[in-house]
């Protein structure tokens, strides 16, 4: 492959390793490309990707960094979906908490329900409340980056994945793989292998099946490099964007409303986080009153025109005010501000 470029690498001694202190960048827009697509289309009974691990810490080159998120049931007929994903503000160290802040809701409306639940006899309600607080307990998903084969002009991917209580998720199966294929190559007296390594390593394919929650990870037979091109690999191991960029923080008052089963609206005149039922409460009640006004002054001025002239004198102002003439003159009945919603 010509000259081998000095880049950061995945390296054996950091595998194991979740806990990275990756610094946040500026927000990316939101694109499907920057996901790995992990879903079954309608109709397929399974699906298979190949990917190439990158590496997530360019000082240590881990690929993996642990986070925590909360999973949680969401209205469908508001939110048109029925789990909604947010990272956890409290456990997750490597976001801006001085924008996002440091305190999450659904950590105190576990730990909330969690007390309560030690503290109630009552049967059927102690069962309630250790069911909401299971409910808000954040779950450790994995998050690496990579590049999907066969789809190289998309760039860099994000996959993120939860760990399992029985190590059948991805993390665990690559590490599985990873140790195998180094013990193999020591039975055999050859040098150690790295199968993540990005010049003489394996590309992962990855089998997702309906009605299995956990894909299947095997090594690609070919040992080669990421890529032939220097150039593009650099471009890849060194591009800008973030986990932070595209699995973006809420802030708490966002957070909240989730938590209190209400669509966050963003109110552009208090600037502020609301329950989109209250936005469009507040919106109806100032168009009515808008409406109102309206009338009240067309009725004034059609009952200021039935007035009979002063012997044709040039008749009289009217008696509308000013302000009403202005008012009348930029009133719009048709407010489509609908704030400002986010992507998903």
């Amino acid at each position: 492959m010509g000259n081998v470029v000095d880049l950061p690498n995945i390296t054996p001694e950091v595998l194991n390793n979740l806990h990275l202190d990756e610094k946040p960048t500026k927000k990316s827009a939101f694109d499907t490309k920057n996901y790995l697509n992990t879903k079954l289309a309608e109709g397929e009974t399974e699906k298979e990707v190949t990917i190439r691990l990158l590496p997530m810490d360019l000082n240590t080159g881990n690929p993996f960094v642990l986070t925590h998120f909360h999973t949680v049931k969401v209205p469908k007929d508001i939110f048109g979906v029925e789990w909604k994903s947010y990272l956890c503000l409290k456990k997750n160290k490597d976001i801006d908490h001085d924008k996002f802040g440091n305190d999450c809701p659904f950590c105190e409306l576990n730990k909330k329900a969690y007390e309560l639940s030690l503290e109630e006899t009552d049967p059927v309600k102690k069962k309630s409340l250790v069911e909401l607080s299971v409910a808000n307990k954040s779950t450790e998903s994995v998050i690496v980056r990579c590049i999907e084969r066969g789809h190289e002009e998309d760039g860099v991917k994000f996959w993120k994945f939860n760990l399992r209580n029985d190590k059948t998720d991805p993390y665990n199966q690559i590490i599985r793989l990873y140790n195998r294929k180094l013990q193999k190559s020591r039975e055999n007296g050859k040098p150690d292998e790295n199968i993540l390594d990005i010049y003489n390593g394996r590309d992962l394919i990855i089998t997702f099946t309906q009605g299995n929650s956990a894909p299947q990870i095997a090594c690609d037979d070919e040992i080669r490099p990421l890529s032939s091109d220097n150039e593009q690999m650099k471009a890849w191991i060194y591009d800008s964007k973030k986990w932070q960029d595209v699995f973006t923080p809420k802030d708490y008052d966002y957070l909240t409303l989730v938590s209190e089963r209400k669509y966050p609206w963003w109110d552009k005149d208090e600037k502020k986080w609301i329950d989109k039922a209250v936005f469009d409460a507040k919106k109806k009640g100032e168009q009515t009153k808008s409406e109102e006004k309206v009338k009240e002054a067309d009725a004034k001025l059609k009952s200021d025109d039935t007035k009979p002239m002063d012997n044709g004198v040039k008749p009289k102002d009217n008696g509308v005010k000013p302000e009403d003439k202005a008012f009348i003159n930029s009133i719009v009945l048709e407010d489509n501000d609908n704030g400002d919603d986010l992507p998903f």
